[in-house]
């Protein structure tokens, strides 16, 4: 019974801890060819950013050739009415394979300053991931009907 206590206490600590910060509510993407930001509002998309729902394992860089988007988190904090960009990612997605990779800013480049500001990776920054396909896919299929 007491696990069970417990195991409720943490599921609540948790829910509140996510709600406290702040909701996902638009992604907007930046990037060559675009000449306005694209708006992905897909739920599948609209990941938590303080998650790792967008970050797969480590990853080489993919091809260099490959077109490179900039994805912008929207987030409504808790106690604001004012949406704002508080995460930056670079997005590719290769088109032969359908595989989409994103890069976390390392320290000195755009953008990094922004995300520690929200959530510190160390061990993610500057470093290519292979992105996750339930949280990528909105976002490809976005570019793709472009």
């Amino acid at each position: 019974m007491r696990r069970i206590g417990l195991a409720l206490v943490i599921a609540v600590g948790i829910a509140a801890s996510v709600a406290a910060k702040g909701t996902t509510v638009k992604l907007s993407i930046t990037g060559p060819g675009l000449t306005e930001p694209l708006v992905v509002t897909d739920a599948a998309a609209l990941v938590y950013v303080w998650s790792n729902d967008f970050i797969g394992p480590v990853s080489v860089a993919p091809d260099s050739a490959l077109p490179r988007y900039q994805v912008s988190f929207h987030v409504q904090p808790v106690r604001s009415s004012n949406v704002r960009v508080m995460y930056v990612v670079q997005y590719v997605v290769d088109p032969r394979t359908r595989e989409a990779f994103v890069y976390l800013p390392g320290r000195g480049e755009q953008g990094y300053r922004l995300n520690v500001s929200t959530m510190l990776r160390d061990n993610d920054d500057g470093r290519w991931h292979r992105a996750p396909q339930a949280w990528s896919r909105p976002i490809s299929d976005r570019l793709s009907a472009h």
